[in-house]
């Protein structure tokens, strides 16, 4: 369900790009030194949106090099972390966690079995540092796991569940900005949950499985309601968005929300890989 909060690169500037790869391998790094190769492999650029959001945010001190690695092993890369990287590395890996027992459940993947059980001491980990966070990630999935398991499923219900469940993660501490980053990350939770129930209802309907889209399938102006719905909970996110008082980065901030979330939604159009209608 993540991999949608991304840059529009094309529209970055080299200093731009440059900037917000360094912070993405910090991430990176910061996955791989705290929780293994194994760990690595969670890396989204959802949490690096996160990392740059509070960053601009709470300017904390910065550390930063250059070092090669196994994605990149002949050219040294610039990377920038600090303690909001390591949080977010944390983040990164619960979410990952759960999503592959999800996989488990829903579709009895041993892949996603497998892979969950060597992610689990370090969830163990970040659970007990973050226990507000992952107790809001937990919640959040059994409210929406209930959604989705009603007929019709609520589509309203579902996704204020995964939103609410990214709301709590946006808040790194209880402080006068808590109330804007909480509702922030619920309307982007929510885009992020009918985004990707956009990505995937035909392989929802073919395997039986539910969507939240589903009932709007057959109407005539389909393309139309689902653009409007993603449009509104990406607009209440910019709303709060344009709260914060970002400086450093905001550019950048500006590119994802305002372009590059919706890259995979065009990218769905230009391949023609919208669901075919009977």
């Amino acid at each position: 369900m993540f991999g949608y909060v991304v840059a529009n690169k094309a529209s970055l500037t080299e200093q731009q790009l440059a900037r917000y790869r360094a912070q993405y391998c910090g991430l990176c790094r910061a996955l791989q030194e705290r929780f293994g190769q194994v760990g690595r492999l969670t890396l989204t650029y959802d949490m690096a949106f996160l990392v740059l959001l509070l960053h601009s945010l709470y300017e904390p001190e910065l550390r930063t090099g250059t070092n090669r690695c196994a994605p990149h092993p002949m050219a040294p890369q610039p990377w920038i972390r600090s303690e909001i990287t390591e949080y977010a590395s944390a983040l990164n890996l619960a979410l990952s966690y759960h999503n592959l027992r999800d996989d488990w459940q829903d579709d009895k993947s041993l892949p996603a079995l497998w892979a969950s059980g060597f992610l689990r001491k370090g969830y163990d980990a970040v659970h007990a540092a973050l226990p507000r966070q992952c107790n809001a990630i937990e919640s959040g999935l059994l409210a929406l796991h209930a959604a989705e398991a009603q007929s019709p499923m609520p589509a309203d219900a579902a996704a204020d569940a995964f939103g609410s469940l990214m709301g709590e993660l946006f808040v790194y501490r209880e402080d006068r900005w808590a109330p804007v980053l909480r509702r922030m990350g619920a309307a982007l939770g929510r885009f992020i949950y009918m985004m990707d129930a956009y990505a995937d209802l035909a392989r929802d309907k073919k395997r039986g499985r539910p969507n939240p889209l589903a009932p709007l399938f057959a109407a005539p102006d389909y393309e139309a309601q689902c653009k409007t719905l993603l449009t509104l909970h990406l607009g209440e996110c910019a709303l709060e968005f344009e709260k914060l008082p970002l400086v450093e980065d905001v550019d950048i901030l500006r590119n994802i929300l305002y372009s590059g979330v919706w890259t995979k939604y065009e990218l769905l159009h230009r391949q023609g890989k919208e669901p075919e209608r009977k």
